[in-house]
């Protein structure tokens, strides 16, 4: 076979290349993909943070029926008889992209798969393409062909950077960074759509992201020297071993039971894509460790202690409700009696699938902890439900609530919207809160306030499952100002209300 000429030389290559660095190296990993990120149940940041996925689908139009069109942007959704997304134009994706870098930024690399489905166009042509990215995620934020060029510097092609005595950066260099990757056909057609955003080939090396041509035999392994990514339906996906013995990335979907799941993870698969987001649902289809990393390593590579540098804290109740005249929750919180304004904020992530969706992940302020207490929070559902306030401004009184619309409506889906602030005022004869809703964590929208007689002391982390047995939920970045809360940060933990039982800690597992 004339990919493997000849093949031990290959081989010899790889070992050399792999005892030249300390780490995997990009193409030495194996990770879980979703497919058609946008269409599933469970939101895009949610993905990113609780389903520990680092690469996502988009696929893009240039119209879409009943919507206007907008220079130099695009529509994501799949085809007209299946139109549901959760960001609806690509601007709104970039955004959510954003918004998880922001919370986020040290998370390993992420790729991010874009499906061409129509043809270029005036007002919507591959510079377009390329601006629209880099106008929401900063070229800093990005790793392009000409950083794969840098690498093997005299080289003349990126097949050429990757092989022989280059290969791909280490996966610990690529952390903050986001890989674009458009599919949608393959490059023996001039015209066809991967074909016009490279040039050919003659802009391969300057354009923001790659191209993956579909694979289907392993003479398109070495058809184009500026094709370093493959793409491939399950049936062909035995081809993935060639792909990685040249040193390229292969992507495999249409991976969704466990029997094909198992056959595809047997193969040396970079990108295994399945519609089956929720590994809590479905277990087998994860490749995250024990410590929520979010990679296998391929080569003999030992990754099961690595570990994602982000700041997140998690907690699992099983519990009743936060509602009614009565609570039941975990209450991770701390006592602040002085006459100031303290302000929380965090980034909520919830399973947004298969669970109660009245489980809850708030910041709230509390007069104690007895399960009738009066208090106000602000929440994020655990599914299906916009970002809200509650309140008890009675002992023993009914809860109240109050949800509003952080963004427009034709930007991304509310319930998708993950980042809450509370802010407590007291002033030394009442004590009066406020919630706030974002998008990305610095433009907020006001849901609701409240004021309450007298001195709400405690403030911190609330959590309930709603009586549907165990629910995780976790927590990024949670600030008292500019002060990083960890699980052992707060002094109290308190099991409101008849919880049966709860664990407060740091990381996503």
């Amino acid at each position: 076979m004339q990919l493997r000429v000849p093949l031990l030389l290959v081989l010899c290559a790889l070992f050399v290349s792999a005892s030249a660095h300390a780490q995997p190296v990009y193409n030495e990993l194996r990770q879980k993909s979703s497919h058609n990120s946008y269409q599933r149940y469970e939101a895009l940041l949610d993905q990113l943070v609780f389903h520990r996925i680092r690469s996502v689908e988009l696929d893009i139009h240039t119209g879409k029926s009943g919507w206007s069109k907008v220079v130099g942007n695009w529509f994501v959704y799949h085809d007209d008889t299946t139109p549901e997304t959760s960001c609806h134009r690509l601007s709104d994706c970039l955004d959510e992209l954003r918004a998880f870098h922001l919370a986020n930024p040290n998370h390993e690399v992420v790729t991010v798969w874009v499906d061409l489905k129509d043809p270029f166009e005036t007002d919507r042509m591959p510079q377009d393409l390329d601006n629209q990215i880099t106008a929401h995620l900063p070229a800093t934020w990005l790793f392009t062909p000409s950083d794969v060029m840098a690498g093997c510097p005299g080289v003349s092609s990126l097949q050429a950077a990757v092989t022989g005595a280059c290969t791909w950066p280490t996966y610990d260099t690529m952390r903050g960074r986001f890989i674009f990757v458009f599919t949608g056909g393959g490059v023996s057609s001039s015209t066809s759509n991967l074909n016009t955003y490279v040039s050919n080939g003659t802009t391969a090396t300057s354009r923001v992201g790659f191209i993956a041509p579909d694979l289907t035999s392993t003479s398109g392994i070495n058809a184009k020297q500026y094709a370093v990514f493959f793409n491939m339906e399950s049936a062909y996906a035995s081809l993935s071993t060639d792909v990685h013995l040249a040193n390229f990335v292969g992507r495999v979907w249409g991976v969704n039971d466990s029997s094909t799941w198992s056959s595809v993870a047997q193969l040396d698969v970079n990108h295994i894509a399945t519609d089956k987001v929720n590994y809590l649902e479905d277990p087998w289809a994860k490749t995250h460790n024990s410590l929520g990393w979010p990679f296998q390593c391929l080569d003999g590579w030992a990754c099961g202690s690595n570990q994602e540098p982000v700041n997140v804290l998690g907690t699992e109740v099983d519990s009743g409700d936060i509602w009614n005249s009565s609570d039941s929750f975990l209450f991770a919180h701390e006592s602040n009696s002085t006459v100031t304004t303290t302000t929380w904020t965090a980034s909520v992530a919830t399973p947004n699938s298969h669970v109660d969706e009245w489980g809850k992940a708030c910041l709230m302020v509390r007069a104690g902890t007895a399960a009738n207490a009066r208090y106000f929070a602000v929440c994020r559902a655990a599914d299906n439900h916009k970002l809200r306030i509650q309140y008890r401004t009675a002992t023993g009184g009914a809860s109240s609530s109050n949800e509003v619309d952080i963004v427009p409506a034709d930007t991304v889906d509310q319930e998708n919207i993950t980042f809450v602030k509370l802010t407590v005022q007291y002033d030394g004869t009442q004590t009066c809160a406020s919630g706030y809703g974002s998008q990305n964590g610095s433009t907020w929208k006001l849901i609701g306030s409240q004021c309450m007689s007298g001195l709400l002391a405690n403030q911190g982390l609330a959590v309930s499952s709603h009586g549907s047995g165990k629910v995780k939920l976790l927590f990024t970045n949670v600030k008292r100002g500019s002060t990083l809360y960890k699980a052992a940060t707060f002094p109290n933990k308190t099991a409101i209300g008849g919880v049966t039982s709860w664990r407060i800690f740091d990381g996503v597992l």
